[in-house]
C-alpha cells in the first residue's frame, strides 16, 4: 500500500475527535462506502476530481489516519493506491495532505472544560463548548479563480473553458461551506454559465465540421 500515514497522539475527549472528523469529511464531500472489500471515506470519482480516500481511528488519545488517491483509468476502474507524494496530481495531492496536516492542527486545539484524568486523556466536558471547525475557503477561492477564468477562456477556447468550469463548479461546492461562501457561489454562476457556452460552442463547431 502507497499511503499517507499519521498517528498523532491528542489526548483529546473523543466526542470532540469524532465531531472534527465528520465537520472535516462532511465539508470535503466524503462518503462513507465500501471499495475493494473495505469501508473507507471517498471523495470524488471521475478524471476532473482525483478520488481521494481516508481510513481512521482513534483510541487511547492516538489519532490513526491513512489517505491515499487513485487515478480514474476507466469508469469503476481505478489505478493502484497512490502516495500523497510525486509529480502527478501534485496539485490535488499536496491540497489533499495540506487538509489532513490543518486538520491535526485544529485536532490539538484546546477544548474548554475538559477534564485530564491521571492517564493524560482529556474527558468531555458535558456542556456544549465553541471549537474552531474545519474551512474551506481555499476552494471558495478556486472556485472563482477558475470560474472566472473559464468565463473568459471560454470563447476562443471552449475545451478549455468546459475543463475549468467543470473545475471551478467542484472546487466551489465545497467552498460553499466556508465561511467566503459568497465567493463560492460567484464561483459556481460563472462556472455553470462557461460549461454552457463552452458545450454550445463545441457543439457548433462539430456540426459545422460534419457539414463540411
Amino acid at each position: 500500500m502507497a499511503r499517507f500515514v499519521i498517528d498523532e497522539v491528542l489526548n483529546q475527549p473523543d466526542d470532540f475527535v469524532a465531531y472534527m472528523m465528520n465537520d472535516f469529511l462532511t465539508k470535503h464531500g466524503f462518503s462513507y462506502v465500501e471499495f475493494k472489500g473495505q469501508m473507507v471515506f471517498r471523495a470524488g470519482g471521475g478524471w476532473f476530481e482525483m478520488p481521494k480516500f481516508l481510513v481512521w481511528s482513534y483510541s487511547n488519545g492516538v489519532l490513526h489516519l491513512e489517505a491515499w488517491a487513485r487515478y480514474l483509468i476507466l469508469p469503476g476502474v481505478y489505478s493502484k493506491e497512490k502516495h500523497l507524494e510525486g509529480f502527478y496530481g501534485i496539485v490535488v495531492k499536496q491540497a489533499y495532505k495540506n487538509d489532513l496536516i490543518q486538520l491535526v492542527q485544529l485536532l490539538h486545539q484546546p477544548v474548554a472544560g475538559a477534564q485530564q484524568t491521571a492517564g493524560g486523556q482529556m474527558q468531555p466536558n458535558p456542556q456544549p463548548v465553541m471549537v474552531q471547525g474545519v474551512d474551506t475557503v481555499r476552494y471558495a477561492n478556486f472556485g472563482l479563480g477558475f470560474g472566472i477564468f473559464a468565463l473568459v477562456i471560454c470563447w476562443f477556447m471552449g475545451w478549455f473553458g468546459l475543463f475549468f468550469g467543470i473545475m471551478a463548479i467542484i472546487y466551489a461546492n465545497k467552498g460553499r461551506t466556508s465561511a467566503k461562501k459568497g465567493r463560492a457561489t460567484a464561483g459556481l454562476v460563472c462556472a455553470i454559465i462557461a460549461v454552457v457556452i463552452s458545450s454550445i460552442l463545441i457543439f457548433l463547431y462539430a456540426a459545422n465540421i460534419f457539414i463540411r
